[in-house]
């Protein structure tokens, strides 16, 4: 497989702004901590590669937030006394995150509706991604569902905002919780499909970088992994 086909594979994500979301609850404490972080190290690394404004990258529970990380020297300096603490609010932060995402989306549809028929195209999708080691202490799933049904009914389109899940760890319940929000949320509520869920399995190889930056934007490789964009 040439390098080539990764970077053209990736080539969308330059028409993304990516926001990554690291959980830094309790439960991450120990060796799920070290994956996690290389996995937001790796991540940050290729992302920051098409991102022109950098990766965000938001926490659970600490307040503060990395903004236009490019690659993961930051990262590694940031996280030398960070320590996961906390319970698990994935639904609590992806409100607050896409909120403010849609408060701009409301405001471009308010300037089309006043005549300005470039104004949505202004606003760049968002793809989220999630890291996380198991089942939240909230409720995203009707976090996600509200959201869903906001881009429905204003028509924005499909790959406007994606939310991926990675899993750090073997949980059987969270694997079946993430499970559930990639594949029933549609026919449950009669929305679109703006999740998917990719579990970490050590080192990022081609395929499965793919899936984790792709799979929630582009249903192919939500539906059919990495390779089914690759050459």
């Amino acid at each position: 497989m040439r390098a080539e086909s990764l970077e053209d594979a990736l080539e969308t994500l330059r028409h993304y702004d990516t926001i990554i979301i690291m959980d830094d609850s309790s439960s991450m404490a120990g060796s799920l901590w070290k994956e996690a972080k290389q996995a937001l190290a790796t991540l940050a690394d290729v992302a920051g590669q098409y991102d022109a404004n950098g990766v965000d990258i938001h926490f659970l529970n600490h307040y503060g937030s990395m903004t236009g990380v490019t690659d993961s020297k930051t990262i590694h300096e940031q996280f030398a006394n960070l320590q996961p603490c906390g319970p698990t609010p994935i639904g609590h932060r992806l409100d607050v995150i896409l909120g403010d995402y849609f408060h701009s989306l409301d405001a471009a549809k308010r300037q089309e509706d006043a005549g300005d028929y470039y104004a949505r195209k202004q606003i760049k999708p968002v793809n989220v991604i999630i890291i996380t080691d198991g089942a939240p202490t909230d409720d995203p799933e009707s976090v996600i569902v509200s959201f869903a049904k906001r881009l429905d009914a204003d028509k924005w389109p499909l790959a406007q905002v994606g939310i991926q899940f990675v899993q750090i760890g073997n949980s059987r319940r969270a694997t079946q919780f993430l499970v559930e929000l990639d594949d029933n949320l549609i026919q449950t509520h009669q929305i679109r499909d703006i999740v998917d869920t990719t579990p970490y399995i050590g080192q990022l190889n081609a395929e499965m970088l793919i899936k984790i930056l792709l799979g929630g934007i582009n249903r192919r490789v939500d539906t059919k992994g990495g390779a089914a964009v690759m050459y």
